[in-house]
């Protein structure tokens, strides 16, 4: 069942109009409106950057040595969200963990569509690499993460460094990413959620993909050949997400390929949980959970 506070706070549900290619203007704007309502964290340095031709936002906590990094991706259907959309979010994930998060303004379809979103996690991830130092933060101990379609980008991104041979990030975080374009493992018949509908999800990835198929790896990672080689995985699904089996199938494809993997369903929450206020009991402890974690995976690198 959803938390009750988060079911206050969200309403009675309501269904998506279809979405169309005129519509996502607007829901643009309504998202925009709805993340300038929303209160962030304060971090001692906030700085936008140029990470060679994609744009990023360093948050880091106050601290007299290097810190850690988490590459983060926001979600948003690959078509919605920026750093203005998600800064609330993510400095809120830089507090809890204590860690440096850099966002990232990956370019968004149906203007650009796949793999651009994830040639410039691609980008970010290689410009943190080389400019660790001068952000104050240790080149040893970078991660990639992201929610939901960022969460898709940061495993099709383990998958790709391993594919060319690059090294992995220090490790993954995927909060309930969606890894099986097809939108058709069982949690969507036991979930009903109706602004993430499949009709919605499957506009979205005619919107992103185009042409390209859902089997395609970098697009489904569920779907990769093999699992072998990536980097240890944090996994977190929601319990009343209709994408809770992307992540949940994902983290057992990683086990059987060897892949560390620490995986977690977490109860009351629906998708999204990270863009509602941290004023709800329910969103601040998955905060908080999301944040230690991050803090640990890093202090046992």
């Amino acid at each position: 069942m959803l938390d009750p506070d988060i079911a206050a706070h969200m309403g009675p549900p309501a269904e998506m109009p279809p979405l169309t290619p005129e519509l996502v203007p607007l829901l643009r704007t309504n998202m925009a409106m709805m993340a300038a309502a929303m209160p962030g964290a304060d971090i001692d340095h906030v700085e936008d950057f140029d990470a060679d031709g994609v744009p990023v936002r360093l948050y880091r906590p106050a601290s007299d040595a290097p810190l850690p990094l988490l590459v983060f991706l926001h979600g948003g259907g690959w078509m919605f969200g920026d750093l203005e959309t998600h800064d609330a979010m993510t400095r809120h994930l830089a507090a809890a963990s204590g860690c440096a998060v850099l966002g990232v303004g990956y370019r968004l379809a149906p203007e650009h569509k796949f793999p651009a979103g994830l040639d410039d996690t691609m980008t970010a991830l290689d410009w943190a690499r080389r400019s660790a130092a001068a952000l104050g933060c240790d080149a040893a101990r970078i991660a990639l993460g992201g929610e939901s379609a960022g969460g898709n980008l940061t495993a099709a991104a383990t998958l790709r460094l391993r594919d060319e041979g690059k090294p992995q990030p220090l490790f993954q975080l995927l909060i309930h990413p969606a890894t099986d374009m097809s939108f058709s493992l069982p949690s969507f018949a036991e979930v009903g959620a109706p602004g993430l509908s499949k009709t919605y999800l499957d506009a979205c990835r005619e919107f992103y993909l185009g042409d390209v198929p859902a089997s395609d790896p970098l697009a489904s990672p569920l779907r990769a050949g093999r699992h072998d080689g990536l980097a240890r995985a944090i996994i977190l699904t929601a319990s009343e997400d209709p994408l809770r089996d992307d992540g949940e199938y994902y983290a057992a494809a990683l086990v059987r390929a060897g892949v560390e993997t620490l995986a977690c369903r977490l109860p009351g929450l629906p998708h999204g949980f990270q863009f509602l206020p941290i004023t709800i009991p329910a969103v601040a402890a998955a905060n908080d959970l999301i944040g230690g974690l991050v803090r640990r995976y890093f202090a046992n690198a």
